[in-house]
């Protein structure tokens, strides 16, 4: 049977940080030492190098259209690309961040959002923030060269660091020392900067709704996406029972009453042939449709169709699915994702996990609904990437649900698919 100990199938941010480094200049941070020998202190210094340009140039740009009586359309016809200048800053920080500052570009492009006075006090921050932050940290930097460098710069004569006069052999080799610590420390502090910054552009310039309003707009699209599947769906699985094989029944007849007409002569022969191919043709018909949509589910829920589909296993299981229909049926995504799971199940454990028993129990916990098939098997099973279970993981995911497989060795293996239930 596929499965791991204490695998949890579902997308997880922290996985993806490990597998492509960190996300944002705050991820990047928490790394710690190695924060120092990333490309992100770089990115931090050019970010904060460009908001002492796009500060002031905005407050030139933008000010005058903060002024009453300025035309109401010219507004967003500035705000948007400044908008869109400072997502590009931005994305050199965090992603996420510039994501949003692109996602109010697209609503202020509408014409229904104009500059406001947060906005304003940003971009007033900025104007002094940006050009006093850089020019501290191209004076900090200098330093840190100095200090690097002081072991060929006293050959010309003492060096002054700040209060430090460094004039002797001895001194100037202590120096770059110094300078290793102070520049790493400089890295951090620039760092700590555009972090400061990005949460404040946030803050001040990223209305919360807009945020709100695309959230909703992806939960609503991803729900009529599914509610569309499922139409269509169902569509194909009616076609192919109702006008197809009705068909081929009906062909079925025709082939058996030549077979009987014509006995065992050529045509009789001929006719048993294509009667047996038939028959074939239809089984594989069957279990097409029943991959698609089993009618028990689509017409009478969860619990008919697990009690007709464990009825094909050569294996006792106990099904218990406790109040999964009450008071009313599970979403009919929802409801094909946990059918799936639970065949793929019995299939992986007939297959491979030598099991004599198997249980299927569910339960409704508050706005959550929770799956759990067991057996009996030896146990130690396997996911593998893109089969079994494993491919049913973009299922679970379109529901919000997780899957989690625990299979020790010697068993019992457990599968549990845990998924909210929409309220609505």
């Amino acid at each position: 049977m596929e499965g791991t100990d204490e695998v949890t199938r579902s997308t997880s941010d922290e996985v993806t940080r490990s597998a492509t480094g960190p996300l944002s200049l705050t991820d990047a941070l928490r790394t710690g030492p190695r924060y120092l020998l990333s490309g992100w202190p770089v990115r931090a210094f050019t970010a904060n190098a460009l908001a002492a340009v796009v500060g002031p140039v905005t407050t030139l740009l933008l000010l005058p259209l903060l002024v009453p009586g300025t035309a109401r359309g010219a507004r967003p016809a500035l705000w948007v690309p400044l908008l869109n200048v400072e997502a590009a800053r931005l994305s050199l920080i965090d992603g996420e961040v510039a994501g949003r500052f692109r996602a109010e570009a697209e609503f202020a492009a509408t014409g229904e959002a104009i500059p406001v006075r947060r906005h304003l006090a940003y971009i007033l921050l900025m104007a002094v923030i940006g050009p006093v932050t850089f020019a501290f940290t191209l004076f900090v930097l200098l330093i840190d060269v100095v200090l690097l460098a002081a072991p060929w710069l006293v050959h010309d004569g003492p060096v002054t660091v700040l209060f430090w006069q460094i004039g002797t052999e001895g001194h100037a080799w202590v120096a770059p020392a110094i300078g290793v610590v102070t520049t790493a420390v400089t890295a951090y502090l620039v760092g700590l900067a555009a972090v400061v910054d990005a949460h404040l552009a946030t803050w001040l310039i990223v209305d919360g709704s807009v945020l709100r309003r695309e959230v909703t707009r992806l939960t609503d699209s991803r729900a009529s996406l599914l509610e569309a599947v499922e139409h269509e769906r169902r569509r194909i699985e009616s076609e192919l029972h109702d006008r197809v094989q009705h068909r081929l029944v009906a062909l079925a007849l025709t082939l058996g009453m030549a077979e009987s007409v014509h006995g065992n002569d050529p045509a009789g022969q001929l006719a048993r042939l294509a009667h047996g191919q038939l028959d074939e043709a239809l089984a594989e018909l069957r279990a097409v449709i029943l991959g698609i949509s089993p009618r028990a589910l689509t017409e009478h829920g969860l619990a008919a169709a697990v009690t007709d589909l464990v009825g094909s296993y050569p294996l006792r299981v106990d099904v218990d699915l406790g109040n999964t229909e009450t008071p009313h049926r599970l979403p009919s995504a929802l409801e094909d994702a946990a059918y799936r799971v639970i065949a793929e199940a019995l299939t992986n454990i007939v297959k491979h996990a030598g099991a004599t028993t198997a249980a299927i129990s569910a339960r409704r916990t508050g706005t959550w609904w929770e799956l759990t098939v067991t057996d009996d098997g030896v146990g130690n099973a396997q996911v593998l990437p893109g089969r079994g279970l494993d491919s049913l993981t973009a299922r679970i995911d379109a529901v919000d649900g997780t899957l989690t497989v625990t299979s020790p060795d010697r068993g019992p293996t457990e599968i549990m698919m845990r998924c909210p239930i929409p309220t609505s």
